[in-house]
C-alpha cells in the first residue's frame, strides 16, 4: 500500500457524494478518464475497494463508507489547519491591541503613535467588550489589551500606565448637577447602579476597602442600559474619564474628590509575549510617562518615542 494523497480523498469525497462520475468531474473542473485514474490509484493505495462501479451508476462499498467518514474528517482538519496557520502568520505580520468601545479614542492615538515610529511589525486597533478582552488575549487573537478592572489571571501579566480620579455620573436634573467635586459623603443616601458580568472597573470592590458609597440601585448590564437609567434619574454611576469627559447627553460627569484612582493597565499573555510586543509594552509606557512630564494629556502634543 502507498501513501493516500489528500487530493484522492478530495476527489473520493466529490464521487461519493455525487455517485456519478460525470457529475462529479464536473464539479471538480477536470475529466471523468482523470478522475477515474486517481479514484482507482486511491484504491490501490488504500488496499480495498471503495466503490462499485455499475451501469447505473456508482455504489459504496463498506469500506468506502468509512472512507467518506474520515474522508470528510480529514478534510474538516485541514481546513482548520489552514485557517490556525494563517490567523497565526496574520497575528505575527501586525500587533493586536484591544480595548472597550469607551477607550477607542485612547486606544487609537496610542496605535498611532506607536505606528509613527515605523516599527517593523505595525499595530493594528481592536474593539471588543469589557467581557472578551482577557479572552482575545489568552487564546491569542489579540497581543495587548487596554484594561481598567483588577487583574487577577496568572497567566497575563501588566503595567500600569496611568492612574485616573473615580467620577460620578448623575441625571443633568439631579440635585448635584452643577457641582464641580463631590465626595463620597455626598453619596450616602444615593442609589448606585449595580454592574451585571464584568461591570465598571470603578465599581470594583478592591478600590473601595469600606464598601462602595451610596446604596444599591437598578441593575444593568452595558453601557447603554447605564446611561438610561441615570438619565431617568434612577440612580448615579461611578465612572473614569473618557476622552474629553464630555458627558453623554442629559447626564453630569463630577469629581469624587475622595474616591480611589482606578488604573489603567496595557496587559499582555505571558504565553504570546514576543519582543515586537514588548518593543509596543515599552513604547506605550514611554508616551504616558512623556504625557504626563508635558502635562498634556494623551490628547496634547505627541512626541516620537523610540
Amino acid at each position: 500500500m502507498g501513501d493516500v494523497e489528500i487530493r484522492q480523498v478530495q476527489y473520493f469525497i466529490a464521487v461519493a457524494e455525487e455517485l456519478n462520475f460525470t457529475r462529479a468531474a464536473q464539479r471538480l473542473a477536470m475529466t471523468q478518464p482523470a478522475l477515474s485514474r486517481a479514484i482507482r490509484a486511491l484504491e490501490r493505495n488504500i488496499g480495498a475497494a471503495l466503490l462499485v462501479r455499475t451501469p447505473q451508476g456508482v455504489a459504496l462499498t463498506s469500506a468506502g463508507r468509512v472512507m467518506l467518514d474520515e474522508g470528510r474528517s480529514l478534510m474538516a482538519q485541514a481546513a482548520e489547519m489552514t485557517e490556525q496557520v494563517r490567523g497565526a502568520a496574520d497575528r505575527h505580520d501586525v500587533i493586536t491591541v484591544t480595548s472597550p468601545g469607551c477607550d477607542a479614542s485612547l486606544l487609537d492615538l496610542l496605535v498611532r503613535s506607536y505606528n509613527d515610529t515605523a516599527p517593523a511589525r505595525p499595530a493594528q486597533a481592536a474593539v471588543g467588550t469589557p467581557e472578551d478582552q482577557l479572552e482575545r488575549l489568552r487564546s491569542g487573537r489579540a497581543d495587548v489589551a487596554l484594561w481598567r478592572a483588577a487583574l487577577r489571571d496568572p497567566g497575563l501579566d501588566s503595567v500600569v500606565l496611568k492612574h485616573e480620579p473615580c467620577r460620578v455620573l448623575v441625571s443633568d436634573r439631579h440635585r448635584l448637577a452643577g457641582k464641580d467635586m463631590v465626595s463620597v459623603a455626598d453619596l450616602a443616601d444615593e442609589p448606585l447602579v449595580r454592574w451585571a458580568g464584568t461591570g465598571s472597573p470603578s465599581a470594583d470592590p478592591g478600590l473601595w476597602p469600606a464598601g462602595l458609597p451610596g446604596r444599591p440601585g437598578p441593575e444593568v448590564s452595558d453601557g447603554l442600559q447605564m446611561l438610561a437609567v441615570v438619565r431617568l434619574g434612577q440612580a448615579c454611576s461611578l465612572a473614569v474619564p473618557q476622552g474629553d469627559d464630555t458627558a453623554a447627553e442629559g447626564t453630569c460627569s463630577i469629581r469624587l474628590v475622595d474616591g480611589p484612582l482606578v488604573p489603567l493597565r496595557l496587559v499582555w499573555s505571558r504565553e504570546f509575549m514576543t519582543p515586537d510586543v514588548r518593543l509596543f509594552v515599552r513604547h506605550a509606557a514611554a508616551y504616558f510617562r512623556a504625557c504626563r512630564e508635558n502635562a498634556s494629556g494623551p490628547r496634547g502634543p505627541r512626541r516620537q518615542l523610540q
